[in-house]
Formats: C-alpha cells, structure tokens, sequence
C-alpha cells in the first residue's frame, strides 16, 4: 500500500516544491518518523494476536526480541516499498519493480531454499534485501533455547517393536545417534545455514537498510521528479491514416470550430460576437425547430448523519435554443448539484420537481440525447483526438490524448476542446457544462467562451453552463443568468442584457449598492448577494421577475407541445444500440489502448520473464533426488507467488478503465454489462500471453517433467491460475473505491489463500474448522495439488548418498532382518538391507512424498475444473459489482 500512496502523493510534493514551501528531503524525514507511532501500533496488535496464538516461546526476553525484529523489519520494508515508488516513473513500473522484488526476497530467504543449495552467482540475493535478515533473526529468536523431540513418523524405523534409539536414527535435520531429540540450533544451522551467533548481525543489517532506504528515499525526492513540468509534448500515432484534406465544401461547420484555428476561421465567415449574443432571446420558429429544457419547483435532499439535508430548494428556470444560460453562485451554493440534478446525473438522495423537455416528460434516452462536459477531463489516454471524436479536427486530430499528470499529450485547452467535442459529437439537444473554462489561462478561456457563443448562435445549441468568477467580457458572451446562493436558493433567473445593464437594475431596484461603472458586474453581483444583510432568495420569490419565469415556462411548453415531437422510437431507447455491439466497440477500443500501453504491457512480460529465469535457475534442471523433489515443489509455489503479484499489476489498470466508464456510462454510451465484459476479456487476452511467456522459460530451464501430456496440462493450468489472479484482483478493485484501498485489502484476500494453499503446512496440521475454510475452499491448493502431483506422479526418487537417513540394526541381524517387514508398509526404501548398516530414503516414488500432503494424481483434472469454477465466481463478482457498486456518487 506504500506504493500507491508514494506514486499519488509525490504530485501534490511537486506543486510544494515548486513553490518553494519545504525541501523534499525534510517531508522524507517527516514521512520516516510520522511511521513510528503506526508501526509500533500495528507491531504491538501483530505480535500479540500471532506470538500467543502461536504458541511460540513463552518467555519475555523471547517475546521482546520478537517484537523487536518485527517492527524493525516493516519499518525497513515500508521504507523499501516508498523507495520504489519514488522511483519508479508510473504506477505500472513500481508495481512490477516491487513484485520482483519481494519474489526475490522470499526465494532467497533461506528458508524455501538453504543456503547450502543455492547457486553460488545468486546467493547474493539473500544479502541485499531485508527481509532474509528478519527471517534469520525471528527464527534463530525461536530455535536457539528450542528442544525438538522425535516421535511418531520423525523416528526411523519406528512402530511397534522398535524402542532401542541405539537402532534407529532421528528423520529431523541436526539430528545426532542415540539422541531422542534435537538441538533448535542445531537444526537451524544442519537445514538451513543459520547460526545462532549472528543474531544481532541480521538485527543490525536491518537498522542498516532501514537508515539507508531513508536516506535514498529523501535524495531522489529532492533531485528526481515524474510527470508534468509545466509543459505538454504531442504525442503523434505512428502511421496516421490518410484522409481528404478539409475545405469549405467538406468540412462542417461543428468540427472546424472545435479546433484552436477553427474559431478564427468561423470568425471570419460569421457575424461579430456582440451581434450574435442579442438580448430580444430566439424567436418562436426556433423554439419550435430547437430544443428546449424547463423545470420547475425542483427540490433535492440527501441522507445525512441524524436526518436529512435540502440542498436545492423551489428552483425554477428554462434554457432555450440560440441561448447561453449560465449558472453561478458562490462556493457551496449548489451549482454542480443543480447541473447534476437537470442532466440525471444524481444517484444518492432524493430528487423531486417537474423537468420537462420540448414540453414533455424526459424520455429513457435523455442521458443519452443531451450531453454533459464534466469539469474534470477524463480521456482514455491512449487514443488518438481522431479516434476519439471521429470527426476531422485540426492538426492535433492523430495526436494521442496523453494522461495530464505526464508531459505527454495534448494541451490543457486542447482537452477542454476535446472534453466540449466528445459531447458535441452526439449531437446533443441540449448541452450540460460544468465549468468549462477551469485550470486554463484567460486567452484559453476567452476561446472556450467564444466556441460555446458560436455553438448556441450559429448552431442554435441550447447551453446551460456552470462558470467561476468569469471576468466582464466572458460574462458578457452569456444571454441569461442563473444566480444561487448558499443552500441552493434562487436570487436571480432572467436576462443579463447589454453590458449587463438588465442584471445590475434588477439588484439596484431592490436595495443593492450602485453598481460602479468600472467594475465586473460579475464580482458585483457576488458581492451584493453575500455581503449585504437583504434577504435576496426571498426578493426574488416575490419578484415580478420569477413570475414571468413561470409564465414564460408554461408559454414554452406549450408551444413545444404544438409542434411535432423529434423524440423518436429509436431516440427513445436508453442505448442507442444493443449489448453485444457495446461489447464488440469496447473491446476494439480496448485492446487498442492495451496495445499502445507499453509501458503496463512491457512490465507485465519483464515481470514474469524476470521470475521465470530468476525461479528457473535458483532450481536449475531439477533431479529425481529428495532434497530436488521439495525443490520441484517450492518451484511451483513459486509459480503460485508469481500468479498472485498479478493482482497488483492489475488493479491500477482496471481503475484506469472504470474512471472512463464513470463518465462515458453516465451519458448511457454503454452498460454496465458491455464494460464488465469487456474488461475481463480484454485483460485476459494479455494475460495469457504473459503466462506463456512465463511458461515458455520456467519449464523448460528448471527441467520439469517433458512428458507431453504433463506438459500441456502445466500450461493450460498455469494460464487459469494467471487468469484467476488477474480476476480476483479485479473483483477486489471493483468493490474498492480507489488504488490505495484495494492495495490494502490485497492481503486480506491473498495471505489465508497462501497459507491454506497446503504448501507451508501440511493437511495433517491445519485445524479442522480451518480445512473447510481455508483448505477446502481454496483455489491455490487446488492449482498447488494438480500441477505437483501433474510433475511428481510416476517419478522414481533416489537419494543421494548425503540424504540418506543411517542406522545400524541389532547384532546378529541384517537391515532386512530388523527392518525389512516395517519398509514393506513405510514409504522410501533401504540401500544395504544384506547389511548391518542401513541406508534410509525416504520417498522411493513422487507419490509418495503427494501423499503425505494428501494431495493425488486421480484429482488432477477435477482441479483444472475447480479453478476454472473460481475464475467464474471472480468474473460474476466484478460484474456483480459494475452492476451495484456506485463508481460515480452524485
């Protein structure tokens, strides 16, 4: 979770920087030591739950060291997590940096593997991370005072008839002839090379990289920065498409004014602004041809701790063709709620009034039939101005969108154009801004304004606009004002007249300050409604002025309902097309920014090509020998580890795609069924391909079983446990609101499924209440027993000779005398039974060893089938959740 919080917060760090509020450095330094009191916290809740429950050493100085080591090391790894993060240029990267990082770790932890069996070129893994550290400190914590005793299966030959230790030998590491037990330390440093005596070193190599992580962490936020500095570079498609050069006579008048170039070209060819934003208002022949949107006594309320709350309260009004309306108020008044509100963008709380369209009822398409310019450009970054609007847009029309937290892409103002154009494509019947001039200069804004003038005068466009503090001649490019104040009340609806002369006589005539002759009459009437004690809402509920709003409502109306209705069958619809044809778009458009996506795509392949030759070498042509058979085993859960790093690779993507569906569903482009879909398949597609590569390398180095049948049915398994990570983790993503929340909630989900998977504790040793929970209904155990009885059934072991298990039988006897009924019935088998001396292995077939994990061959493809069955659920969840979970809250 460090991660996404590095990435995000570095943004608002720049914006600081550049400001020059603090030093860089000095936040690292904050950051470090703001994670004290919550590490400690979260330390003290850990070691207490685990340490007891656990059953570990029940001593102080036992619990303490414990302690110690743990707070150390997730100190260490927090501050290794925040390091990549701050490095990495995007999200992507970070993640797939991090997942290599912590697969490195666990494999060379020493415990998967001991050190006596790595190569000696890659030992040097489990020295430059802290994590092997900690392990060897906690475990040497616990086994340095321990006593193991051998009893049961640990005792070789062991049974009824066998109580002389003098003849049989202790089947534990560190095991010593004649001892009935076995010296913590002694099994520490005899299976795995760890030696109680460098304790306080490892405790020391963490404080190291602890210090070290910090100090990196604070020069590369001082001297590195990601993203947009000041400027933006287009990014051009690489083969463009040939298409007719634009002219007069091809070229319509609605997409070359939607170019930087366009609104001087339609300047030349139309009348002066001040003709076209007259105040005599459209005539009736072009109410009647246009659209037209009226409300009356709307009221919205929502849900809030103790009750509810009235947002907007009787507001009434009308938008016209051939008009701009724009809306205003100060911050809190309600502008965007009543935006919202009109367009039927709300989704919480109750919405009541009489909203009326050419005189008639909203019909089911009216989302779909109006458009809706959000003050936030949200554009898939990844397709090109062309791709987007499908109309022919000046020189920018093959230029990629671009992401705006990078410098690559189109310009702020082009992508206000290009937000105002996606909307416009559609051919609304009315037209729904929200701010439209937000985060540009004055010159991109006076621009914006000009297009939006020409749109309403020369297209006859019906605009109702949001707009902040415009200056005097923005505001005069508007025809009529909405004004509210705080707690959604109306002062004014009606015309803003000629140098706003209407406007300012109709607040001077009801007691406000005269208006001087220079000044904004747009900060004027702000200040005339908050700084002065009149009760303007109420002025204007008994005004002359909202009475003729009423009136000139209902004539509206009524000459709407005279004319022919233009809502046709077709219209009427809340798609204008069907499911499977949403789906077929969706999925061409997103395979398409999936293919351009190098960046996510590139790190997803390096990922699993990296573990692949980083997991196929540390098992490197693996043997039929034991200690090869555990290897061949810790090189599939390894393969299970890859798997689940893909969640995390996943989620920022389909967040990506979600934010795009926020916006384009609002608008009733597509379903919530067309994007699940698409979604899921789309992403599977990659993800198949990035499991083949895995496969491609990881079979073949590491030496696995070359039968033809075993190797088909690893590949095929390995690619639905890829896709079943690549689902859960977007089922997790979709039921999260955000990248940090379902980073969070990763663990939860993947650390009982990792622990259940039946490789870390045997079947024998997991409580029984939990074998239903998290055994039984577990799908890494399921991939975990099919693909390692796929590789182990039929495999002859033998034992090199440093892995026998030796004893020596009574004298008088041979091995065969003493022990040869006992191996008849045990698993393994004894090399020397003519003998005094006996040889034990212990496994004599790869099933043998799968059956004491209780895990069998006959299951195999009744697996396959159960994590394919998990892999549905996963794809009803995310589905489930497009459907219910709320993306967009209004």
């Amino acid at each position: 979770s460090e991660i996404p919080k590095a990435v995000t917060g570095r943004l608002v760090m720049y914006k600081h920087k550049s400001l020059a509020l603090y030093r860089p450095a000095a936040l690292s330094i904050a950051q470090t030591l703001v994670d004290l009191p919550f590490a400690t916290f979260q330390s003290v809740c850990f070691a207490i739950i685990f340490y007891f429950l656990t059953n570990l050493e029940r001593t102080a100085p036992h619990y303490f060291r414990f302690f110690l080591f743990i707070w150390t090391g997730s100190l260490a790894l927090t501050a290794m997590f925040r390091l990549i993060g701050n490095i990495s240029p995007n999200i992507d990267v970070a993640h797939t940096i991090s997942g290599i990082g912590l697969l490195v770790q666990i494999l060379y932890s020493g415990y998967l593997q001991p050190y006596s069996s790595m190569h000696p070129w890659l030992i040097w893994f489990s020295f430059i991370f802290p994590l092997p550290y900690a392990l060897r400190a906690l475990l040497i914590n616990e086994f340095n005072d321990l006593l193991i005793r051998c009893v049961g299966t640990n005792l070789i030959p062991g049974g009824p008839g066998f109580a002389d230790i003098s003849n049989q030998v202790c089947a534990l590491p560190g095991s010593r002839p004649g001892q009935l037990y076995v010296l913590g330390r002694d099994y520490l440093a005899d299976g795995y090379g760890i030696y109680v005596n460098s304790q306080w070193r490892y405790f020391l190599g963490l404080l190291g990289y602890l210090l070290v992580y910090t100090l990196l962490i604070a020069l590369v936020m001082e001297f590195i920065e990601f993203g947009n500095t000041g400027y933006t570079v287009n990014v051009y498609k690489r083969y463009p498409p040939h298409v007719p050069v634009a002219t007069e006579s091809n070229e319509s008048e609605s997409s070359s004014i939607l170019s930087e170039e366009g609104a001087a070209a339609a300047a030349e060819k139309s009348p002066p602004i001040s003709e076209l934003s007259g105040t005599d208002g459209p005539t009736d022949a072009q109410i009647a041809a246009g659209t037209t949107f009226t409300w009356h006594n709307v009221n919205y309320t929502v849900p809030v701790a103790g009750g509810r709350r009235q947002l907007l309260h009787d507001i009434s009004g009308y938008v016209k063709p051939h008009q701009m309306t724009a809306l205003m108020g100060s911050s809190g008044a309600g502008k965007t709620t009543l935006l919202d509100a009109l367009s039927q963008r709300k989704t919480i709380g109750k919405l009541e009034g009489e909203m009326l369209m050419n005189g008639a009822p909203q019909p089911a398409s009216f989302r779909r039939i109006t458009g809706y310019a959000e003050q936030q450009d949200v554009h898939a970054p990844l397709v090109t101005v062309r791709e987007l609007l499908l109309l022919e847009l000046t020189y920018i029309a093959d230029c990629l969108v671009g992401d705006p937290e990078s410098a690559d892409g189109i310009s702020l103002f082009a992508r206000k154009l290009l937000t105002i154009g996606s909307e416009l494509v559609a051919k609304p019947k009315v037209c729904f801004l929200d701010e439209p001039t937000s985060s540009v200069d004055s010159s991109s804004t006076i621009k914006i304004v000009q297009i939006l003038r020409r749109l309403a005068s020369v297209e006859g466009q019906t605009i109702l606009c949001t707009i902040h503090q415009p200056s005097s001649a923005i505001f005069n490019e508007f025809d009529r004002l909405l004004l509210l104040v705080r707690g959604g009340h109306v002062v004014y609806h009606g015309d803003i007249g000629d140098d706003a002369h209407t406007l300012i006589n109709y607040f001077e005539r009801n007691g406000a300050p005269k208006c001087p002759p220079t000044a904004n009459p747009a900060e004027y009437i702000l200040d005339v409604v908050g700084g002065t004690s009149i009760d303007w809402p109420q002025v204007w509920s008994e005004s002359k002025e909202r009475q003729d709003v009423i009136t000139e409502i209902d004539r509206i109306n009524t000459l709407k309902s005279e004319a022919e209705s233009d809502v046709t069958d077709v219209s009427s619809r809340e798609y204008a097309h069907d499911v499977p044809f949403q789906i077929q778009h969706l999925i061409s458009r997103m395979y398409l920014m999936q293919w351009r996506n190098l960046q996510y795509n590139g790190t997803r392949v390096a990922l699993q090509a990296f573990a692949a030759l980083l997991i196929s070498f540390t098992f490197y042509r693996v043997s039929n020998s034991v200690t090869d058979l555990q290897n061949q085993v810790f090189a599939v859960l390894q393969s299970l580890l890859v798997s689940i790093l893909v969640i995390n690779t996943t989620q920022p993507e389909y967040f990506r795609q979600r934010e795009l569906y926020a916006r384009e569903s609002s608008t009733n482009q597509y379903g919530w069924l067309s994007f699940g879909v698409s979604v899921v398949l789309v992403e599977g597609i990659f993800m198949a391909v990035a499991s083949t590569v895995y496969f491609a390398i990881f079979y073949w180095v590491a030496g696995l079983n070359a039968d033809g049948n075993r190797v088909r049915f690893f590949y095929i398994t390995y690619v639905m446990l890829g896709l079943f990570a690549m689902t859960l983790g977007q089922a997790i993503a979709a039921f999260s609101p955000n990248d940090l929340i379902a980073s969070m909630l990763n663990p939860v989900f993947v650390m009982p499924l990792a622990v259940g998977s039946g490789a870390f504790i045997p079947y024998s040793k997991i409580p029984l209440l939990l074998q239903k929970v998290i055994y039984n209904a577990n799908p890494l155990r399921y991939f975990m027993e099919a693909l390692v009885v796929n590789q182990l059934h039929d495999v002859q072991i033998r034992c090199r000779p440093k892995e026998f298990y030796q004893f020596t039988s009574p004298a008088g006897m041979s091995c065969g005398d003493y022990a040869g009924d006992w191996i008849q019935s045990a698993p393994g088998y004894i090399n020397g039974l003519d003998g005094s001396s006996c040889r034990y292995c212990p496994y004599s077939v790869g099933d043998e060893y799968t059956s004491t994990l209780n895990w069998f061959f006959v299951h195999r493809w009744r697996n396959f089938c159960i994590v394919l069955g998990f892999v549905m659920f996963n794809v009803f969840l995310v589905l489930f959740m497009c459907r219910f979970y709320k993306v967009n809250k209004r």
